[in-house]
Parts: C-alpha cells; structure tokens; sequence
C-alpha cells in the first residue's frame, strides 16, 4: 500500500513538472516558427515527416499533439513581409528577380533563406491585400 502510494506521488509530481514547463515562455535556444501562426495550427500539415519536401520535418523524438507546438516554439515577432505583386505562375520562379543586385530592384532573400528551395517561399510571404 505504501509502494502505491509513493508510485502515486511520483505520477503527481512529473504530471505536474510537466504542466509548468507547459506553461513557460520558449527557451532561446527552441527554433521560432519563421511563420504566424493564424492559419497554420495543424503543424503537422507541413512538418510530418516527408509531407512536405520543402519544409523541415519534426525531429521523431517529438511526439505531442499537432497542435501543440507553441507551447515551445514562437512565431516570429514581426510579421513576414507581404509580396507586394501576384504569386500566379508567372511569378512563380521568386530567385529570378530575388536576387543580389537584382535589375529588376527585388530585394534579394536574407542569408537565412541560402537553402530554402523557392517553392516554399509562399508558404509565408503572402500576397499583399489589394485595396478596396
């Protein structure tokens, strides 16, 4: 009865570790989402493993709900700047005028995004809402 009772104790307690580490800010060193969050609640959508090719995938380690990932991860605390013209196919290819020195005046991608493959690109930068 005793053992049961200190068993009990010990499941209270990492119940209850667990539920204030929970509860606290993103530690520094815990990756921020290079995206908002609004809209994108199902993490998983994009970072399950091979769903998509272009997008980094949650280490297997990670076993939580979907939607928990910003208990610890963060969204950025600027928003990602919006794209001023279409993302219709013609504007498809963003590295033809996104570039250094581009002729066009495009800015070109921070070194942060050396990597990326273009095709991800919208997944963050959004069109710019057309005035009404």
């Amino acid at each position: 009865m005793k053992l049961l009772r200190v068993g009990f104790a010990v499941a209270m307690l990492t119940l209850a570790g667990v539920a204030a580490r929970a509860q606290q800010p993103a530690q520094s060193g815990r990756p921020r989402m290079p995206h908002q969050l609004a809209g994108m609640e199902q993490c998983a959508a994009c970072h399950a493993a091979n769903a998509n090719p272009n997008v980094r995938s949650m280490p297997a380690s990670h076993r939580y709900p979907p939607t928990s990932c910003a208990t610890c991860h963060r969204p950025r605390a600027n928003p990602v700047p919006t794209v001023p013209h279409a993302t219709t196919e013609s504007f498809a290819q963003c590295r033809t005028c996104h570039v250094t020195n581009s002729p066009a005046g495009a800015a070109a991608p921070p070194a942060s995004h050396a990597e990326w493959n273009q095709a991800i690109c919208v997944l963050c930068h959004q069109q710019a809402p057309r005035p009404s």
